[in-house]
């Protein structure tokens, strides 16, 4: 069973949901995801399944789990989101710095701390 993110990743008209792999739901935006990744951009680019054809979807949205946990990708997404939607991520050790920076290889985002 999967639990909801707090806000902003809590969104009733978000296109998308991330599952991390302990559970939690990111109801998120595509948009943003495709400003902010290359990686997302072109997967969402691709031709995707009718939503409700696919067991991986949540109320009618689709569900996309990923290998990050909840912390890592709450973080990464707050560096992906306008900041007037969601506060400045806290990194408070080297540990969450090197998993954060992880991320964002992996998700194409290598800017990630230029930008903020």
């Amino acid at each position: 069973m999967s639990t909801c993110a707090s806000s902003p990743f809590d969104h009733p008209k978000a296109d998308i949901i991330l599952r991390s792999s302990d559970g939690i739901d990111f109801h998120v935006f595509k948009l943003f995801l495709t400003l902010a990744s290359p990686f997302f951009q072109t997967m969402f680019e691709l031709p995707q399944p009718a939503v409700g054809t696919t067991d991986d979807t949540k109320d009618g949205l689709p569900v996309i789990s990923v290998q990050e946990d909840s912390k890592t990708l709450d973080t990464f997404l707050r560096f992906c989101y306008p900041s007037t939607l969601a506060e400045d991520p806290s990194l408070d050790s080297l540990t969450d710095i090197l998993v954060i920076l992880g991320a964002a290889r992996k998700f194409s985002r290598w800017n990630l701390f230029a930008a903020s």
